[in-house]
């Protein structure tokens, strides 16, 4: 009992002499507008002359893929002699597309375009990761109602021959700027279209770099001493007549005409060129050139039944594509003297299951090389026919037939004239076509054997080396697809 008195005792003692916990003030109270400014940041409201807009990202594509096979342990190559061949036998390609589409409240559309190339060989064939790719669009473009802007860097082309791949009136590869003008007539319109851009290509014939040796120091650096980029303005004229407007020319007011006049202006200014082995300076003169063509296409508006005809003249440097070197001079070191004449034809006819794409071409070549019989001076030309037979909405067969025949300023010593090259090549595609009937309906699996037989003038283009300079006859046989959508970034 004493215990416990004397423990209960203690305790009160302890309780009794224990530091009283520290007063805090309670906290201050916090106006109710100032904390509601804190908590809610001011909404400014949207002023409603602003332009606001709506955009969406879009993706497209085109790309071909194939493989094949020689028949004779090698692979599948293309055997085209001219500049513009039949695409039957052509290698992989593709491009991807993605576009940013805004349509402002201000009436204006902008859009912006990027589109990537890959180029064979892909990695499951080579093994390799070093793929080639190619920028082949990078550019802002902004359109009203009647016109339109753009800048950057784009293939600007017109309309193609799909058989032989080929663009055969307008098409740049260039970094500038253009823009366009419609006006409205009803049922035609016609539109203008402007367009100035560079090129320097990466050689000896318009940029070169040297080591040069920093002041005042050990060491070197690299400096550019050719800069000498080539600049083309085009021209475009284009008018097309629809329905009723069409009637006194096609009878009907079923289809419709397009016509296109076109001008290109080339302009390349001087440099020098420097030999680093002599330490001599070699001048490089400015040149020039022009190109004048015009286009006449005539569609039914039933499927895509079409014809169209492209004429063009080319004179001075303008005759070579911006993205190919001249190959042989004039005296003066300028392209001045060369000229260059084509005349191309495409058609596409559609009735019921079949459908018959056909084109050709002439080109007539001279140089600038006071020469008069040169390898770069010739005639050429091309015809193809690929007739399609649908068996049902989505199967069917083509049979391609071609013939190309290029004949040179060159004496042939054998023959004791003009030394002539030509190939005839024959093919069977077997195709399968998801989106139903029509030479351009995409995508397309198909089967492709193509076999060609070329003559003597013909096997005496390659390198002795090589197997085509002694074969007569080559085989292509494959198996591949190709396809195209939302792919708008052509004018």
């Amino acid at each position: 009992m004493r215990l416990l008195f004397v423990l209960g005792f203690s305790a009160l003692c302890a309780t009794a002499n224990a530091e009283e916990p520290p007063k805090v003030d309670p906290p201050s109270p916090v106006p109710p507008k100032a904390y509601a400014k804190e908590a809610r940041p001011e909404i400014r409201l949207a002023d409603p002359n602003e332009p606001t807009g709506k955009g969406r990202f879009e993706f497209g594509s085109y790309g071909r893929v194939s493989v094949a096979s020689d028949l004779r342990g090698g692979t599948g190559r293309s055997t085209n002699i001219v500049s513009h061949g039949p695409r039957i036998d052509e290698e992989s390609y593709t491009e991807f597309e993605l576009r940013r589409e805004d349509e402002w409240s201000s009436g204006f559309h902008t859009r912006v375009v990027t589109s990537l190339a890959l180029f064979a060989p892909f990695f499951h064939f080579s093994g390799s990761l070093d793929q080639r790719v190619g920028v082949r669009n990078l550019y802002a473009q902004a359109s009203a109602k009647n016109w339109s802007l753009w800048a950057g860097s784009r293939m600007y082309r017109g309309d193609d021959i799909y058989l032989l791949n080929w663009w055969p009136l307008d098409n740049q590869n260039t970094m500038g700027a253009g823009g366009s003008y419609r006006i409205d007539h009803g049922q035609s319109d016609t539109t203008i279209a402007l367009h100035a851009g560079m090129q320097r290509l990466d050689n000896a014939f318009q940029a070169q770099q040297i080591q040069s040796p920093i002041p005042f120091g050990i060491t070197s650096m690299a400096v550019t001493v050719l800069d000498r980029p080539r600049t083309i303005e085009t021209f475009k004229f284009t008018h097309v007549m629809r329905g009723s407007d069409a009637r006194p020319v096609l009878g009907n007011a079923n289809g419709g005409l397009k016509f296109i006049g076109y001008v290109e202006a080339h302009q390349l200014p001087a440099g020098s060129f420097r030999d680093t082995t002599l330490q001599q300076d070699k001048p490089l003169p400015s040149d020039w050139g022009f190109l004048v063509g015009g286009q006449v296409t005539f569609y039914t508006g039933k499927r895509d039944t079409y014809a169209s005809l492209f004429v063009r003249h080319a004179r001075g440097v303008a005759a070579y594509d911006p993205l190919a070197v001249p190959s042989t001079f004039a005296f003066d070191r300028t392209t001045q003297g060369t000229a260059e004449t084509q005349v191309a034809l495409a058609t596409n006819i559609e009735l019921g299951p079949i459908t018959l794409p056909m084109a050709a071409y002439l080109r007539w070549f001279r140089d600038a090389s006071p020469t008069e019989t040169s390898l770069y001076k010739y005639d050429e030309g091309a015809i193809v026919a690929r007739p399609h037979v649908f068996f049902s909405d989505h199967w069917g067969i083509a049979i391609e037939g071609s013939y190309q025949l290029r004949r040179h300023a060159f004496l042939d010593t054998k023959s004791g004239g003009p030394l002539t090259s030509s190939i005839l090549k024959g093919g069977i595609i077997p195709f399968f076509s998801p989106a139903g009937r029509g030479t351009f309906k995409r995508p397309q699996f198909r089967l492709i054997y193509n076999v060609t037989s070329r003559n003597e003038g013909a096997r005496s283009l390659y390198p002795q080396d090589d197997a085509f300079a002694s074969r007569a006859v080559e085989h292509f046989l494959g198996a591949g697809a190709e396809w195209w959508f939302n792919f708008s970034s052509y004018p």
